[in-house]
C-alpha cells in the first residue's frame, strides 16, 4: 500500500483521530489496524492483512511513520475552510439563513 492509499483510507473517517497502528494475528493471517483511543471506546480501522509476520511488521512501521502526517493533513483540511471565510461567503450564508424562516412560514400555511 502506498501513502496516498493509506491516507485516503484513514482520511475517510474525519471524526476519528487514529493515533496508533497495531497488528493482530487471526489464524495464519496478520491483520493491521489503525486505532483511535481518544474516546471512551477503542475504535479500529482495518488497513490490511498479510500472511507474513515480518511483512506485517514492516507495513506497521511504515504506517506508524505516515499516521502523524495524515493527521496533520486532516487537521489542515479542517482549518482551511475557516480561513477562506470571505465576506462574500458570509453574505451568502446570511442570505441562506434569512430565507429559511420564510420557507418554514410558507410550509405552515399549506
Amino acid at each position: 500500500m502506498n501513502y496516498s492509499n493509506f491516507s485516503a483510507k484513514v482520511s475517510f473517517w474525519p471524526n476519528m483521530h487514529f493515533t496508533a497502528i497495531e497488528i493482530q494475528q487471526c489464524g495464519d493471517l496478520y491483520e493491521i489496524y489503525a486505532t483511535d483511543i481518544s474516546r471512551l471506546a477503542k475504535s479500529k480501522l482495518f488497513v490490511g492483512r498479510t500472511h507474513d509476520q515480518h511483512l506485517a511488521d514492516s507495513y506497521a512501521k511504515q504506517f506508524e511513520e505516515w499516521l502523524p502526517k495524515v493527521n496533520r493533513e486532516m487537521k489542515l483540511r479542517e482549518i482551511t475552510p475557516l480561513a477562506r471565510n470571505t465576506a462574500s461567503s458570509r453574505i451568502n450564508h446570511q442570505t441562506e439563513l434569512e430565507i429559511l424562516p420564510g420557507y418554514l412560514h410558507n410550509q405552515r400555511g399549506m
